[in-house]
Formats: structure tokens, sequence, C-alpha cells
């Protein structure tokens, strides 16, 4: 798989919206879950920075490179929604876990053996962020709040495709 081609399975999905956030009310129960997918071990910041090491790290790989910096670009989009829906539910967008820990660098995987390695532990992560956003979706009513998360899940759901397209 090029670069192009992810370009563009990229771009196709931007031409499907995000979902605007309608009737938010305040709810800091809900808002605290949200930290997890924030800026959890497994959040959104750590995708970014995950892909971002990954990028700078593969700079030899020209395209491949290339690839991680544009996934991690859309993960920094995720990034700031939910940080927009905590903002809304009434908290500041921290970087914590919901149980107040603060997000480190050590949430980064800094090793892999091979890019084959690397490739596999990426496939895992956007499992782990697809199932995270499914279990968010469980408790919320707003209907506004599910189709923005479903939407995200769309996007995770063509990384996933890119990476086992690239292994």
């Amino acid at each position: 798989m090029t670069y192009e081609e992810v370009r563009d399975i990229l771009s196709s999905k931007k031409n499907i919206p995000y979902p605007k956030l309608m009737n938010i009310k305040r709810n800091i129960r809900y808002a605290n879950l949200l930290y997890d997918i924030f800026a959890g071990e497994e959040g959104e910041l750590t995708a970014v920075n995950q892909y971002i090491y990954e990028h700078i790290e593969l700079k030899r790989y020209e395209g491949f490179s290339k690839i991680l910096l544009s996934i991690a670009i859309e993960e920094m989009h995720h990034l700031e929604l939910i940080a927009d829906l905590i903002k809304r539910l009434g908290k500041k967008p921290y970087y914590i876990n919901q149980n107040q820990c603060m997000w480190n660098a050590n949430n980064i995987k800094y090793h892999f053996n091979n890019v084959y390695e690397m490739i596999i532990f990426n496939i895992d992560s956007e499992k782990k962020a697809i199932a995270s956003y499914k279990e968010s979706i469980k408790y919320t009513q707003n209907k506004s709040i599910k189709d923005l998360l479903e939407r995200i899940i769309l996007d995770e759901q063509t990384h996933l495709e890119i990476f086992n397209r690239l292994k």
C-alpha cells in the first residue's frame, strides 16, 4: 500500500462530516469517563504521540513515515473533538485519565524489533480504541454524542484497515 492510496482512503472519509454536538448538558460523570479515551494510557493523546514517534523513527521509509503522520493528524482531530466534548460536559480537558492520573511519555512504546512488530502493535491499539469508543457510547443517551463517537469509530476502523493492509 502506498502513501497515495492511504491519502485517498483518508480523504474519502473526510466527505463524511463529524456530527455537531447538540443538547449537551453538564454531566461531570460522563466527562470523567471520557478522560480515558482523551488522555488515558491508550487514548487519543497517546495515539497522536505514538504515531508521531513512529513517523520520526521511520523517516528512512518515506512512504510509511508519511502514512503514520497522516494517521497522527487524524488522531489529533479526534483529540480536539473529545476535548471540546469534555468542555461542553463541564470539565477541563486535562491530560489525565478517569482516575486523575496524569498522561506521561511512558505510555509510548519506543522499541520494536522490526516494522512488522510495530504494525501489529498499531493494529492492537486501533482495536482497543474502537472498543473504548463503543464502551463509551453505552453510557450516554445523547444522540449527537453517540453519533460523534460512531463517526470517530469509522476513522479508527479505517486506520485498522490501513495497518492490516500494511502487514
